[in-house]
């Protein structure tokens, strides 16, 4: 994307918020209290704050994603660009999670089965679709044994941008994708509605269940992609009527699968309105949100073995300490990383 279209949004913004709004829910969850975020009490357990923000990553990832496919001059600059912007930030949270891991490993005779399993931690989460959670001996005494919960949709995400990819020879035929979009969109509707509980018994390297809500949200962000945003007629009025579709939707606990025709809309129609604080992001901290979204989880873990917060001392400290992490990753890491992105830019489109 170039300098002029992100200075032009709101999506960095609202990318920071969505991955803020899993370290709320994650505060509460992480500690074992049996209490849950603000909107989930509200709700009665039928929602919380992280679907929303899940979700919003995900339909902005299949937005954005579309729009790098149709960008795209080849096969291998499509998987280049998706793999260069994933790894590199993964590769380094794994190391220090190792780090932070042999600090407050217990049994301190055993070290070779640590580094048996901090060497088996990194190779299997590095795969994306074999996630180890733990490492016996750290975060044993933590409610959550696990070191990193949030890698569990890497593995999802990197399955759709390969799915995305079948598109690549037709993309310049728009109405052919748009139709290809909309009956893939309606077979996954059907299935979260009158299958969701037949789709979590097949056998799969991903749940399939999960793959049918995920690409639910991350291809109608795509379909929005397709089409030209500008030339959308009445885009307010529809706002509005997603706003209170979404609050209906809410407020008499309907399927949550419905929430994919309201909430994808507000999110793309906010990502693509612009402000001052969208120009001051993209100008100082740009884009931190996977950062934060990859370190969050284990700042979190480590900050209860030390110290056993309450829910709003950690719900703060880990988002100061995770928010300083994620400009970290993006300005040292991924950013100086997608100076490569153009390495397999040849042929034409």
């Amino acid at each position: 994307m170039n300098q002029s279209i992100r200075k032009a949004n709101n999506f960095d913004i609202i990318r920071i918020i969505f991955a803020w709004l899993v370290i709320v829910s994650h505060s509460y969850v992480l500690l074992g209290n049996k209490g849950c975020d603000p909107l989930c009490e509200w709700t009665h357990h039928y929602i919380n704050l992280s679907y929303f923000g899940v979700k919003g990553f995900i339909t902005i990832s299949g937005f954005l994603i579309f729009k790098s496919l149709e960008r795209s001059p080849n096969v291998v600059d499509y998987l280049w660009k998706r793999v260069l912007r994933i790894y590199p930030g993964l590769i380094v949270v794994l190391l220090l999670s190792i780090g932070m891991a042999y600090l407050i490993y217990q049994p301190k005779q055993t070290y070779f089965k640590f580094e048996k399993e901090a060497t088996s931690y990194i190779l299997n989460n590095l795969t994306l679709y074999h996630n180890q959670w733990r490492i016996h001996g750290v975060f044993d005494k933590n409610f959550n044994t696990a070191i990193n919960g949030s890698l569990w949709t890497m593995g999802f995400e990197f399955f759709f941008y390969l799915v995305l990819l079948l598109l690549f020879p037709f993309r310049q035929f728009k109405w052919l994708v748009i139709s290809i979009l909309t009956i893939t969109i309606i077979g996954l509707l059907y299935g979260n509605v009158f299958h969701i509980d037949d789709l979590k018994h097949i056998n799969f390297k991903l749940r399939v269940d999960f793959i049918a809500e995920l690409g639910f949200f991350f291809l109608i962000g795509s379909f929005w992609a397709v089409l030209d945003w500008k030339n959308i007629p009445y885009r307010t009025f529809l706002a509005l009527l997603a706003l209170i579709s979404s609050i209906v939707i809410i407020y008499f606990k309907l399927n949550p699968i419905w929430l994919g025709f309201s909430w994808p809309y507000l999110v793309l129609y906010i990502g693509q309105g612009s402000s001052r604080l969208a120009d001051w992001i993209h100008r100082t901290i740009e884009d931190p949100s996977y950062g934060i979204y990859l370190y969050a989880f284990p700042v979190q873990q480590f900050i209860i073995y030390c110290f056993q917060p309450s829910v709003m001392v950690l719900l703060w400290t880990s988002s100061i300490v995770s928010f300083i992490l994620g400009i970290a990753s993006w300005k040292l890491i991924e950013k100086k990383t997608l100076r490569f992105k153009n390495l397999f830019v040849f042929g034409t489109q």
